[in-house]
């Protein structure tokens, strides 16, 4: 061979030991590689698979007076500092023993250029490789197949793929046997249609921020564990199959612990769990809970609590998940819960809408001796069941009534810093729902304690129905005589464009 040949002899030796395809070669680490289509987990060293708060130089730094710094701008003084600035010793000491590499627990030490690909463009020019090593995460599909809910008769569900641009996956740590759901923003490519688009990261730095704060308020209220932990953590993957199979995942993304059992909507939904579903929610289902989230579905204005997001064990501990769309996240909604009366999802558990119940109700309900009917067994998922005479007034579980407390007698400051809101808005519902419900009760709040909802999301508080019976053919009904209300589903109301216009106050401003 003349000397011409030999850089271009180099040259093809190199591209071929990028693209792992030299027997016996060294793999290409994946921050060399565009795409790479196998990537040898590589677990994280063990020095980076925790740092505390302090190493991260996370959250706000207080400054003169007392006053934190938040992603938004000052926020203005704390009134009580030593509150507000408390570190959540129970979140650290959950991140360390999860083994997640970087997990984060202070929401503000989340910012918006962690969530998403700085590099997209430089990366694209990378060759493609067929093998690489370097993933500390290992994602899989969550859709590929159903999940076996362990301990109920080999019943199984799909977990649903959400609404949002949110990848999900199950993930594990490098080298780790826990499994986790990992949830990535930002992609740089639709998860519906494939084509590339541009990430609100700003936005979506805001859910994660919330999410991580209702975990804490969670505990804080006496009710750790009701909603599962979430970490904003490095990710460092390839997806795992689909049009961007071996696309490299190389930022922060949402790690949340699985929640045990499964979904009420996966109960319902699966032919011949009619009577593992009976048993859970008649004789099993752990009533504290039902009641615990009741109140804290009211006090974050929760607006997105439907059967999807609720797991049941055998057991019948219950687990609510994605709680990213409270706290005014959704316009005009101040709270859209399957557990609060007179909401959305509240009557259409009980009406059906879409299939033959509603029409069973319109044509038999009005006759003078008609006593109940078919009904879904989820609706005995109703706090009212639970209490004396059918209402909490103020006589809320110790924890959320000293929780409640804490929130009404501090400022909107106070609160932003100590859950980590960039903006008072989250800070605010929480600081005016809890002094109404202290004051007006339960009932008194839900119906009238801001931000107020849109009529599409307002109904009449249906009748409780608190037993279930199977006929004989298997058909629930309620245990005693039950009429719903019947009402026409609102999803196409449009909302009144002037009190739409009108910016709702919920606190005043030095508050």
């Amino acid at each position: 061979m003349n000397g011409r040949g030999a850089p271009f002899l180099v040259a093809a030796c190199v591209l071929l030991l990028q693209l792992g395809a030299l027997h016996g070669g060294s793999l290409p680490h994946i921050s060399q590689c565009n795409f790479c289509f196998e990537c040898e987990p590589t677990p994280p060293k063990a020095s980076t698979r925790h740092r505390t708060v302090l190493d991260r130089g996370g959250g706000p730094k207080l400054g003169a007076g007392g006053a934190a710094g938040v992603a938004d701008g000052l926020v203005g003084t704390l009134t009580d500092p030593k509150w507000a600035t408390e570190p959540d010793t129970a979140y650290e000491a959950a991140a360390i023993a999860s083994g997640i590499p970087g997990a984060l627990v202070d929401p503000l030490s989340v910012q918006p250029e962690m969530i998403g690909p700085l590099d997209h463009e430089a990366k694209q020019r990378l060759p493609n490789c067929t093998r690489c090593t370097g993933c500390s995460t290992v994602l899989t599909d969550m859709h590929a197949a159903p999940v076996v809910a362990e301990g109920l008769e080999g019943l199984a569900f799909m977990h649903g793929k959400g609404a949002t641009n949110g990848w999900l996956f199950f993930g594990k740590v490098a080298g780790g046997t826990r499994r986790f759901i990992v949830k990535v923003y930002c992609m740089p490519y639709s998860k519906a249609h494939g084509r590339p688009q541009e990430c609100a990261n700003e936005v979506y730095t805001e859910r994660m921020r919330l999410m991580m704060a209702q975990v804490r308020l969670a505990d804080e209220c006496g009710a750790p564990g009701i909603t599962p932990r979430v970490w904003v953590a490095p990710v460092e993957a390839i997806i795992p199959n689909g049009t961007f199979r071996g696309y490299h995942v190389r930022w922060h993304g949402l790690w949340m612990e699985e929640a045990p059992g499964i979904t009420l909507h996966g109960l319902h939904t699966t032919r011949g769990a009619e009577n593992a579903m009976y048993e859970l929610l008649t004789k099993k289902m752990n009533k504290t809970q039902v009641i615990q989230q009741t109140v804290l579905d009211l006090l974050t204005a929760q607006c997105d609590r439907h059967s999807e997001n609720v797991f049941i064990t055998p057991a019948g501990d219950l687990t609510f998940i994605d709680n990213d769309r409270a706290l005014g996240v959704v316009t005009r909604c101040g709270g859209d819960s399957m557990l609060l009366p007179g909401n959305r999802y509240h009557t259409q558990l009980r009406l059906g809408y879409w299939g033959p119940t509603m029409q069973y109700y319109k044509a038999h309900a009005g006759k003078p001796n008609f006593c109940t009917g078919p009904i879904d067994m989820r609706v005995v998922m109703d706090y009212r069941c639970y209490v004396p005479g059918g209402k909490i007034g103020v006589d809320y579980p110790p924890g959320l009534k000293s929780c409640m407390e804490a929130l009404a007698r501090h400022k909107t400051p106070d609160i932003m810093r100590r859950y980590g809101f960039s903006s008072r808005k989250p800070a605010e519902i929480l600081l005016r729902r809890s002094r109404d419900m202290l004051t007006m009760g339960f009932e008194g709040a839900l119906a009238h304690s801001p931000p107020r909802s849109a009529a599409r999301y307002v109904y009449e508080a249906q009748p409780p129905c608190c037993g279930i019976v199977l006929d004989m053919r298997g058909t629930p009904r309620c245990a005693q005589c039950w009429k719903p209300i019947i009402e026409a589903q609102k999803d196409s109301v449009k909302d009144n464009s002037t009190a739409a216009r009108v910016k709702e106050v919920l606190v005043r401003e030095d508050e």
